[in-house]
């Protein structure tokens, strides 16, 4: 930043914020979990039942409370209540209002604690009782067609506000801000710095009159947010700032281009940008997407999160697991200075990769710089935190069928960003390090701005590979005929081709020579002999010291689960098809494949609607899996569901691949993969959907892999990473945002035509991804999604961000600029990487 700019952000951090608000926005993360754990707060007759208790019981209390203390410490709010009242503060206009026109006064949360954050509910039940002893202290959950939920319901004070609808808005947000980089005090002492940054922008225009509509991203919302449920400070503050109380209208979530939201949170990136000199765009502050579809509406109920597992014993020490780490890094090319003048500005771009290897970044991606384009072009991509991003200044040539050629490169430790003291974020020049080794004078320099998410756990994904065997005597006998001595092994292979684990079905005679017994054995490198898994018995598998049975014969229950496996606290249900976690964003064009996938659900007292655990996807015969107890247990189950039948006769999961030149009898050796299969580019959405682990997961916004770079656009024209923002829940300076992916493939020198894989007519539900696919002379654009994305996508695209991107090396042509007017949830946006 220059020194107006320097000095415009001094002055932003001088804003008084009075209250605490890094440990209070922990606090609201830690109360939302805890209602998100009661979904049945956020429609029906329990919500009814939770705002008639709010406006009848507990608003009285707290202003008697206020007046004079009704228990001795802070008086506990019940958790229905406090999650209304959470609700009606976010609009704090109307509150005030509603507290002055009810109660003459504003009713503040200052010596009130909340009841998930304390054992001492005693003296407020005692207080609550005396108050009103006909009804209970906590709302407890009865299913939707218990009427008791309504029993002495009495006369309420009247509200203005509606409260269904606040609630309605809210509910979705906590999805977006549920993320371990947002519950990092690191990330949110920037995030309150940012805050003070959007509120200086605000307290400018005003100065200006200037009135616009001016939208967070979700690390800012979160602060604003947390500011707002301290409504005595907030009103204080506001005041001194700008002379009034600040609203925050929510009522708006259309993220269609061009719209309120869209056009907001382009020109709040600008006018930040240009206000401080430092990026609006932040990794783990943007939109993460629809909130997946739940696999039920009706919570499980459990008295404990003990810590069952559905392990099979002894065989997990025998695993050799790969432990990985991630970021979501996002990485923008400033600008570039001290270039020769013999080189055009309008020719440069950048190509980044990594040093070291990476199951994430293949071949990296290109980026071009946004002072050349007058745009924030940015690529958002997921990597593990290790090695170097190495950064390399390309010049293109007049003719195409020239390499590019190359000026220099500099080089980010990735490392930097796991530091503890990391803030997860820089904006610096860095010189480059000349390609011929004869430096200019001054030398070339590149202003880079790059942020990262908090590095996570990666997923376990495993290949299936099945080995067969080879004899002489097979070779030569009738297909039909097999050597009893000789049988197939299956292989769990990762992606850098080492082999986690192998598995077979044996026939094991008895003791009395007459009956056969079927077991499943495993072998892995450590250990010297196959070990037992599994075996069969009475119709079905039972998993060896574990009380896990997989019958012979699964069928769909009532919930639509195929499978439910029980411990005393905790539950695995399997469903077909993606299911939460797993869901795609892309599209909803990918029926027909998902079918074919099915999903562990694992159900705990943390997780009462479910939490997505593993995936076994039968085309691309992966399977992924989030936490590692679960592994060995999926792994086995995966391999034994070959073996069963499902209604109609069909099988749940067809054959495993074979793998030619297979070794040729069983063994513990361990045979190296020569080549996966690669994942098979989606014909509709444009992106290796189904096979690769980063888009298999929706804890990142897009990803570079194989050949692909998924880059983040901008809304509407030539690359622009302009509308990330919040989502529902945010406006009247929030929503707008863009989360879904678009991915380029590397291309040839030639034209280039991109293609939109996002939402044609009525494609609703996700994130229209785009991919380029390449050609010599040309590259094509088009759109996947039934309808197409033509002319702006219309149709009715709902919910996700249709990013279109495209990249060549001399002549582009792009139809469709993403998601348009109709597409909504969205901000089409389209990123024109050619020269």
């Amino acid at each position: 930043m220059d020194g107006e700019q320097e000095a415009r952000w001094l002055a932003a951090q001088g804003i008084v914020v009075g209250a605490d608000l890094v440990p209070a926005a922990l606090r609201q993360l830690e109360f939302l979990a805890a209602v998100d754990r009661r979904r049945w707060l956020y429609e029906g007759p329990l919500l009814e039942r939770a705002i008639h208790r709010y406006k009848t019981y507990w608003l009285p209390l707290l202003a008697k409370h206020s007046q004079a203390a009704a228990v001795d410490g802070p008086l506990v709010v019940p958790l229905d209540c406090e999650w209304i009242w959470h609700c009606h503060r976010l609009n704090p206009v109307q509150y005030i209002k509603d507290c002055k026109r009810l109660y003459g006064r504003l009713l503040d949360n200052s010596n009130v604690e909340s009841s998930f954050r304390t054992d001492s509910k005693h003296h407020a039940e005692k207080v609550w009782a005396e108050q009103y002893p006909k009804e209970p202290f906590e709302l407890e959950y009865t299913s939707p067609s218990d009427n008791s939920v309504y029993a002495n319901a009495g006369d309420a004070e009247e509200i203005a506000y509606d409260l269904v609808s606040a609630v309605k808005r809210q509910s979705s947000f906590f999805y977006q801000v549920d993320t371990p980089t947002m519950h990092d005090p690191r990330f949110l002492e920037e995030a309150l710095t940012r805050y003070k940054g959007f509120l200086y922008l605000i307290k400018t225009n005003q100065e200006n009159k200037m009135k616009l509509f001016r939208v967070p991203t979700y690390d800012v919302d979160v602060m604003w947010h947390t500011h707002q449920l301290h409504p005595a400070t907030y009103g204080h503050d506001m005041l001194k700032l700008l002379g009034r109380v600040l609203e925050h209208d929510d009522t708006d979530d259309d993220r269609s281009e061009g719209k309120k939201l869209d056009v907001g949170f382009s020109g709040t990136t600008e006018q930040f940008e240009n206000a401080f000199g430092v990026r609006y765009w932040k990794a783990g502050a943007m939109y993460r997407g629809n909130l997946p579809s739940p696999v039920t509406s009706s919570p499980q109920m459990f008295s404990s999160e003990a810590d069952d597992d559905f392990g099979v014993g002894k065989a997990e020490l025998q695993l050799a697991i790969l432990e990985t780490t991630v970021i979501e890094l996002f990485l923008q090319i400033v600008d570039f200075k001290n270039l020769p003048p013999a080189i055009p500005r309008e020719n440069v771009h950048i190509w980044f990769t990594k040093n070291q290897s990476d199951m994430f970044i293949s071949d990296g991606g290109r980026l071009d710089i946004s002072t050349k384009t007058g745009k924030s072009i940015g690529a958002s991509i997921q990597c593990e935190p290790t090695g170097e991003l190495i950064l390399t200044v390309l010049v293109d040539r007049a003719s195409s069928s020239k390499k590019p050629k190359k000026i220099g490169k500099v080089s980010i430790s990735l490392q930097e960003f796991t530091w503890p003291d990391s803030k997860l974020s820089f904006e610096r020049w860095l010189e480059l390090k000349p390609h011929d080794g004869h430096a200019s004078s001054p030398p070339v320099s590149l202003r880079v701005a790059a942020s990262s998410t908090v590095s996570v756990k990666a997923q376990q994904v495993l290949s299936m590979i099945r080995t067969e065997p080879f004899s002489l005597k097979t070779f030569l006998s009738p297909s039909s005929i097999k050597d009893p001595k000789m049988s197939c092994w299956t292989r769990f292979v990762y992606d850098c081709k080492t082999e986690l684990i192998r598995l077979q079905i044996r026939d094991q005679k008895a003791k009395n020579g007459m009956a056969v017994a079927r077991e499943l054995v495993g072998v892995t490198k450590s250990s010297k002999k196959p070990f037992k898994l599994a075996e069969f018995v009475d119709n079905k598998w039972s998993l060896s010291n574990s009380n896990l049975c997989i019958p012979n014969d699964m069928k769909p229950s009532k919930d639509g689960s195929i499978l439910e496996l029980k411990c005393d606290n905790k539950m695995i249900k399997l469903y077909h098809g993606r299911k939460l976690e797993f869901q795609r964003k892309c599209c909803n064009n990918h029926a027909e494949e998902d079918a074919s996938a099915v999903t562990a659900v694992k159900f705990s007292a943390e997780h009462p609607y479910g939490k997505a655990v593993a995936l076994l996807d039968t085309k691309s015969e992966l399977i992924m899996v989030d936490e590692d107890w679960f592994l060995l247990t999926w792994i086995v189950m995966s391999f034994l569901f070959q073996d069963i039948n499902v209604e109609h006769g069909a099988k749940l999961i067809g054959g495993a691949m074979v793998e030619k030149g297979a070794i040729s009898k069983p063994d513990t050796t361990m045979a190296s993969v020569d080549t996966l299969a690669a994942p098979a580019q989606c014909g509709t959405c444009g992106t290796a959907c189904g096979s690769n682990m980063a888009i298999a997961s929706d804890k990142v916004l897009t990803t570079v892999n194989s050949k692909a770079v998924a880059t983040s656009g901008g809304s509407g024209g030539n690359g622009q990473t302009e509308s990330a923002g919040c989502g529902s829940g945010c406006g009247g300076g929030c929503g707008g945002g863009c989360g879904g992916a678009m991915v380029v493939e590397t291309t040839k020198a030639g034209g280039g035509h991109a293609k939109s894989g996002g939402c044609g007519g009525g494609c609703g539900g996700g994130c229209g991804a785009m991919a380029v696919e390449s050609s010599k002379d040309d590259v094509h654009a088009k759109s996947g999604g039934p309808g197409g994305c033509s002319s702006g996508c219309g149709g009715s695209c709902g919910g996700g961000c249709g990013y279109m991107a495209m990249e060549s090396s001399k002549v582009g042509h792009a139809k469709s600029g993403g998601c348009g007017a109709g597409c909504g949830g969205g901000c089409g946006a389209m990123l024109n990487a050619s020269s």
